[in-house]
């Protein structure tokens, strides 16, 4: 079965290390025959979440600009993977606000009853990928818990976590090989669930 694949870069370092394990999986997506696009969310204009309630009322938000693309694809992807680097014990800012303007779903799913996705097709499946430098042993937990209600909300099950400490700077990741072979195992068990 081709599967749709989206996968995200949150990093605001174009070439970071998250960026660099996304890369891996969607490779390894494509290599395995499936329709895979990646998304830069520092290509997207995308503005905070302003609490003003409007979405409450019709599902709709009143800020135009690029969320409203990126929600259409995450609608319709099968296989969903995020990587995002962890900022100060949480997702960096760019990953926050991209959640934050899902309150439109939200809106749409809890209040308004509304069906997100068809309730037909392959079930809809998740991956976290993430670096942190510090090596606290509860450092992707606040991550963790942002990034599995975002993909409760979507109806995408959330299928495993790749995360790696003591990674900072740009490139980090490279000294770590197992990292890459684990993405990759993570990526082909996330094709076939």
């Amino acid at each position: 079965m081709d599967l749709s694949v989206l996968g995200i870069a949150c990093s605001p370092r174009r070439n970071g290390n998250t960026t660099r394990l996304l890369l891996e999986s969607i490779k390894d997506a494509h290599a395995e025959g499936h329709q895979a696009e990646l998304i830069y969310l520092t290509d997207l204009k995308i503005n905070p979440c302003q609490g003003c309630g409007a979405c409450s009322t019709k599902g709709i938000c009143v800020i135009r600009d690029d969320i409203l693309k990126l929600q259409d694809k995450l609608i319709n992807c099968n296989r969903l993977i995020i990587a995002a680097p962890i900022y100060f014990m949480g997702i960096n800012s760019q990953t926050k606000t991209m959640i934050d303007r899902m309150q439109t779903f939200w809106a749409r799913k809890y209040l308004l009853n509304q069906t997100l996705v068809k309730p037909v097709g392959p079930k809809r499946t998740g991956l976290f990928i993430s670096t942190a430098g510090t090596m606290l042993p509860n450092v992707f937990d606040c991550a963790e818990r942002s990034i599995k209600t975002l993909f409760h909300m979507l109806d995408i099950q959330y299928s495993k976590a790749c995360l790696y400490s003591g990674i900072d700077q740009a490139g980090d990741i490279e000294k770590s090989p197992d990292a890459f072979a684990e993405v990759r195992r993570a990526t082909r068990s996330l094709l076939i669930s």
